[in-house]
């Protein structure tokens, strides 16, 4: 940033500079000699009298003496003579060329400054673009004069002793450059940024500053420096020599007019051209990557526009936001690369949030700021802080076709499942078959014991799911975030996998991020555990002929979880290891509230697991943040894949494949993505994995 000075004050320093030059060139009488002198007279005269050759003309007329060396010695002595005449001529026409510049230099001070005397006192205090533009010209001449005129050191003293030059060092082409408010890590830090930039980007912001290309920096700590300084480039002419560069780093290509006919190209408009080469730009970013495509594929239409970005990026004072750059586009909207200077990102937010209400309430109802961490283009970092400007409502991708037909598939499964849960009994499926061969034959057939057998393991099922959305829903209405309706996945090995919800508003923070996603699975979970526990109580106190009509669980699908198993085994069997010391074949008869209540198990820890947009994955974004999330979940899902093929049952195969098409991406950004959770929320997530585990990983 340029420091503002009064105009009359800077002038008058180089007043001062200019008439301390005055009385160190030559004695008042010289100076009446210079303004009868016109400057460009003046330096005929003096090219005349430094080009003249004096040597041939002496030497033709000296020789009148007898003695050669007498008349040798005399015309020597007129040579010295002459040469000293000519030397003082030029001093004095040398001094007298400087004074008429000093003289032009004060009478354009004196204009400059009857100019400023016009204003009035509110306007005179700031300097308009010309003005500043007037008074750096001034100064350079100024500065010109003093080293031409004198020696260095004394030259440095009287500039060091001008208060106009003492916060301004020479750049490396002696060129003196406004004082600059970026810090030395700053800077450092934006030489390496520029150094990743495309070619034809470093060099339109090359020429923007006053350079032929990039490569002719030499400097650039002072073309980093420019850059910040120059704050009056248009994002248009940034646009017109970004063009320029890319149009001259493409090979050129001829087309005669006829093909080009032919093929039907018409004039290219040049806000498309611009349009599409920043937003190749913006693809060239790797910010955008760790985001949904949820995110990043929304309609252009609601998308922010520079316009709505440029809104921001004048909000931001150095108090508040350290902006490294301008807004750049990126699919989804815009971002500012920077730091905040507040000491919470909470805070940045909130100031910022009501300096938009305040000043323009209809931004507000369309986009959102989000403050968040993103991927580094620079190669030496991991990450970096942005403000990411996006609409404050995102889409689903997904059509409600789909959802609804995913969900009839995935509901009729379910209720498939759970009559073959029954398969197994053969007394059960010899009452079926006889109640089906009454129905052939028109007679009347009883099915109402059958009814009071599936439907417990439907509502314990059901229960708990249940109780898992209300407890999304519930934390969701008091964070105020919007949920899509669950969409219910199908499963192969179990009853279904999952119900799947969308995030389509942002939420606060990650706090609130983790507190919906956590509230499900422990409903959940709590319900299908304490049905498990209260269903094995039934199954040891039922009748034996109650007994011959429960649904049976082979050993080894209940060896699928040490968790469930362990309790089964424990309530069963007094933990006698009836489990591990029969054959998998065999099967065990369980009350149907306890085989809902083991599937409800198996299926909220899955909701559990740390991966893409899950329950857990949504804690684990919470918790360690989107990059760390993204490294944490691959290795979890590097375990699962093959742990899968150990695993009889197919359930976490099948929880891969269905998690890889519907939930492999992250959520939604959070509005502040800076500030983690606290390590209370953390400390829960951990026992949440564990928990997950051990009811995952097989008994034997």
């Amino acid at each position: 940033m340029v420091t503002r000075r009064h105009p009359i004050r800077a002038a008058s320093i180089f007043a001062a500079a200019a008439s301390a030059l005055v009385h160190g060139f030559a004695p008042s009488s010289t100076a009446t000699t210079r303004r009868n002198n016109h400057p460009s007279s003046i330096d005929h005269q003096l090219r005349k009298v430094l080009v003249t050759p004096p040597t041939s003309s002496c030497l033709r007329n000296t020789n009148d003496g007898n003695n050669e060396s007498n008349g040798k010695k005399d015309e020597a002595k007129r040579l010295q003579e002459k040469a000293n005449q000519y030397r003082a001529e030029a001093e004095k026409l040398r001094l007298t060329l400087g004074l008429q510049k000093i003289d032009d230099l004060e009478s354009d001070i004196r204009e400059f400054m009857k100019g400023d005397e016009t204003k009035d006192d509110a306007s005179s205090s700031v300097l308009s673009k010309r003005e500043n533009d007037k008074l750096q010209e001034l100064k350079d001449r100024v500065q010109a004069l003093v080293q031409g005129s004198l020696g260095k050191e004394e030259a440095d003293k009287m500039l060091a002793g001008l208060s106009s030059f003492t916060t301004a060092s020479p750049s490396a082409e002696g060129t003196i450059l406004p004082p600059s408010s970026l810090t030395g890590e700053e800077i450092k830090s934006a030489v390496s940024y520029v150094g990743t930039l495309p070619i034809p980007v470093k060099d339109a912001l090359a020429k923007a500053t006053g350079y032929p290309n990039y490569d002719s920096i030499i400097n650039m700590e002072e073309f980093v420096t420019k850059l910040y300084i120059n704050e009056d480039t248009s994002v248009e002419k940034l646009r017109r020599l970004y063009a320029e560069s890319f149009m001259q780093k493409m090979p050129s290509v001829t087309v005669d007019e006829k093909k080009d006919e032919e093929i039907g190209f018409a004039k290219i408009d040049s806000k498309v051209l611009m349009s599409r080469l920043e937003d190749e730009i913006g693809k060239g970013t790797r910010a955008m990557d760790l985001f949904p495509r949820s995110v990043q594929e929304i309609d252009e239409e609601l998308l922010p526009t520079e316009f709505d970005a440029q809104v921001v990026f004048e909000l931001l004072g150095k108090n508040l936001f350290m902006a490294t750059e301008k807004p750049t586009r990126v699919d989804g909207g815009y971002i500012i690369r920077g730091s905040s200077k507040r000491k919470t990102a909470s805070d940045l937010l909130d100031i910022l949030d009501g300096k938009l209400a305040k000043s323009n309430p209809a931004w507000t109802e369309k986009y959102q700021l989000n403050f968040v961490e993103i991927y580094s283009d620079a190669s030496e970092e991991l990450f970096e802080d942005a403000i990411l400007i996006t609409p404050n409502k995102f889409p689903v991708l997904t059509s409600k076709l789909l959802s609804g037909i995913t969900t009839a598939i995935a509901l009729f499964s379910s209720f498939v499942f759970c009559i073959n849960a029954y398969g197994e009994n053969p007394v059960v499926m010899e009452k079926l078959k006889s109640a089906a061969e009454l129905a052939q034959n028109g007679g009347v057939y009883d099915l109402t014991w059958f009814n009071e057998l599936l439907v417990p393991l439907l509502v314990t099922l059901g229960a708990a799911q249940g109780l898992h959305e209300a407890g999304h829903l519930i934390v969701a209405w008091t964070r105020q975030v919007k949920l899509t309706s669950p969409t219910i996945l199908p499963s192969q090995a179990l009853p279904y996998l999952s119900f799947q919800n969308r995030l389509k508003t942002s939420p606060k923070g990650y706090a609130d991020l983790f507190d919906i996603a956590f509230a499900g699975p422990l409903l959940g979970l709590t319900t299908s555990f304490l049905a498990l526990l209260y269903g094995l109580q039934l199954t040891t106190t039922v009748d034996p002929a109650t007994v011959q009509l429960l649904p049976s669980i082979p050993v080894g699908y209940l060896t699928q979880s040490a968790l469930g198993g362990t309790i089964v085994d424990l309530v069963l069997g007094g933990g006698d290891g009836i489990l591990i010391n029969q054959d998998v074949a065999t099967q065990v008869p369980l009350h149907p509230v306890a085989v809902g209540g083991f599937f409800g198990l198996i299926i909220h820890a899955l909701d559990l697991v740390p991966i893409g947009s899950t329950d857990g994955g949504r804690m684990s974004q919470a918790v360690l943040g989107r990059v760390w999330h993204l490294t944490f979940s691959s290795v979890v899902f590097a375990v699962l894949f093959f742990t899968s093929f150990t695993s009889d049952s197919g359930i976490l195969l099948g929880f891969l494949l269905i998690y890889s098409l519907t939930q492999r991406d992250m959520e939604i950004p959070c509005r502040n993505e800076i500030d983690k959770v606290e390590l209370p929320r953390a400390v829960a997530a951990l026992v949440s994995w564990i928990l997950a585990a051990l009811i995952l990983v097989p008994l034997r």
